[in-house]
C-alpha cells in the first residue's frame, strides 16, 4: 500500500507466537507518510481491513480495532465531523481495495517471502514491488 503511495519501505516483516498466532508491521521512517493527504493516510490504516476482504484472509483479531482507532484520530485531528466519519472510514477502505487488488499476485510473492524469511528490506520489497526479479 505505502510503495503505491511511493513511500519508502524500510521492511516488511512477520512473527508467529502461539498466543497471538501471526502479526506483523511494515516499517518506514518517522513522518515518512506527513505529506500524504489524510485520506491516503486513511487508506494505508485501512488497508489490512481491505487486504482481508481481498485475499479472504482474517486479520489478528485486535488489527482492525487499532487501525480504526488511527483512522478515527486522523479523521477528527482533521476536523471531520463525528457523524461523518464512518462513511469516510468506508471509502478508505474501497480505496485501498482498489489499489491492493491489481497487485494481488505481488503480495502473494511477498508473503511466500514473508512466511519463509519472517522478513523482507526494502530494497528486496521495492524490487518485487516494481516487477523485478526477486
Amino acid at each position: 500500500m505505502l510503495h503505491s503511495f511511493r513511500v519508502s519501505v524500510v521492511a516488511v516483516r512477520v512473527n508467529f507466537t502461539e498466543e497471538e498466532g501471526w502479526h506483523g508491521g511494515t516499517d518506514v521512517m518517522p513522518g515518512s507518510t506527513d505529506h500524504l493527504p489524510y485520506m491516503d493516510q486513511a487508506a494505508n490504516w485501512a488497508a489490512g481491513r481491505a487486504a482481508e476482504e481481498v485475499f479472504t484472509c482474517p486479520a489478528h483479531r485486535l488489527a482492525w480495532l487499532d487501525d480504526l482507532g488511527q483512522i478515527d484520530a486522523l479523521l477528527k485531528a482533521n476536523e471531520i465531523p463525528k457523524d461523518e466519519r464512518w462513511p469516510q472510514i468506508e471509502e478508505a477502505i474501497t480505496r485501498a481495495r482498489t489499489i491492493l487488488e491489481p497487485h494481488r499476485d505481488k503480495a502473494l510473492k511477498l508473503i511466500d517471502l514473508l512466511v519463509e524469511h519472517s522478513r523482507v528490506d526494502g530494497p528486496e520489497f521495492a524490487r518485487l514491488m516494481d516487477g523485478g526479479p526477486n
